[in-house]
């Protein structure tokens, strides 16, 4: 083979690779968290809850806030519904955080004065870390989740259903 089709095919096997490089990159939170129908979830177990006695949460999910929110996002501000229930709780409470990229994560403010929580991903689900979160429910206001064993909520990826619900 000549030196000239050599350096041809290395030059075209390197814009392949660093073409593949450029569109293979990660999903942005802003991507995957306003994805229509996107939802993170977890049920914490007896044996969980068990291991941290001062957790009060036995679920927690956050993801699309629906149809209705879609004309407001923008990579720069956008919004998360969540929920969660509580032990000895009746129902869900549940909010809606508006978000704005902070780096690799992003910092949400809970509508109504709720408090405030950070998302970061964790491998491929999310890191939830609460600052506060005080939120209303059908028929009382939650307690502060911040202030029991409450702070971080690991979440998976889970059915939209899940979410939707709640």
């Amino acid at each position: 083979m000549s030196q000239r089709r050599t350096t041809l095919l290395i030059a075209a096997g390197l814009a392949v690779a660093m073409n593949a490089g450029c569109t293979a990159r990660a999903q942005s939170l802003y991507d995957t968290l306003t994805l229509s129908g996107a939802c993170f979830a977890r049920d914490y177990d007896g044996a969980h809850l068990s291991a941290h006695p001062d957790q009060t949460v036995t679920h927690f999910h956050l993801g699309d806030p629906g149809p209705d929110w879609r004309e407001t996002q923008a990579q720069d501000h956008y919004n998360v519904a969540f929920g969660f229930r509580t032990i000895g709780g009746d129902g869900t409470y549940s909010g809606v955080g508006i978000c704005e990229p902070r780096g690799d994560l992003a910092a949400c403010d809970i509508e109504a004065d709720g408090g405030a929580f950070a998302i970061e991903r964790n491998g491929e689900g999310l890191r939830i870390r609460l600052t506060r979160m005080q939120v209303e429910g059908m028929e009382d206001f939650s307690p502060d989740l911040a202030l029991r064993d409450n702070r971080v909520m690991l979440l998976r990826p889970a059915p939209s259903a899940t979410c939707a619900s709640e």
